[in-house]
């Protein structure tokens, strides 16, 4: 039945916007590829990817397959994503924001007990006073750029954050 429904679920925006090709995902198999991640990986926990709706397969069918094989962190890109998915799933997973935080959204993921992926200092400022406004820790991970030049603190920042 899940399988049928990401068929046509993909079938339906393929067409939609004019794709020539269709991807099929079989939710059997992606839970088994889960299970065989998590006892590779063991004894960190694995978590998954889901942004831009499970790459159009469906965060919500997607994440709750998971969430039966155990995931309980889920990663998003954005904050209404994270939102959206924290509606689905039961209370004990994290949801990390990989692009960090929108300049105004601290409270309201705060809030929500969403982590962000701080990947800027000015994120962490922001997060950092919404702490101090909370007067408590809240939970965050900081991204490095490491070489690609695409999201994460740059190296010319990272002594300017001490």
């Amino acid at each position: 039945m899940d399988r049928d429904f990401l068929d046509t679920r993909a079938r339906a925006a393929a067409a939609e916007q004019g794709a020539s090709g269709l991807l099929s995902i079989n939710l059997a198999t992606l839970c088994s590829n889960y299970k065989k991640q998590c006892s590779t990986v063991a004894p960190i926990r694995a978590g998954a990817v889901v942004k831009a709706d499970a790459y159009g397969l469906g965060a919500a069918i997607v994440s709750r397959a998971l969430y039966v094989q155990g995931c309980r962190q889920f990663f998003v890109a954005q904050f209404m994503e994270a939102t959206a998915l924290q509606a689905d799933l039961a209370r004990d997973v994290q949801i990390f924001v990989l692009n960090g935080l929108q300049p105004g959204s601290e409270i309201a993921c705060a809030q929500a007990g969403i982590v962000p992926v701080l990947n800027s200092l000015e994120q962490f400022r922001r997060w950092s006073s919404a702490a101090r406004d909370f007067q408590r820790t809240l939970p965050a991970v900081l991204q490095f750029d490491t070489g690609m030049s695409r999201l994460g603190v740059a190296p010319e920042e990272r002594s300017k954050s001490r």
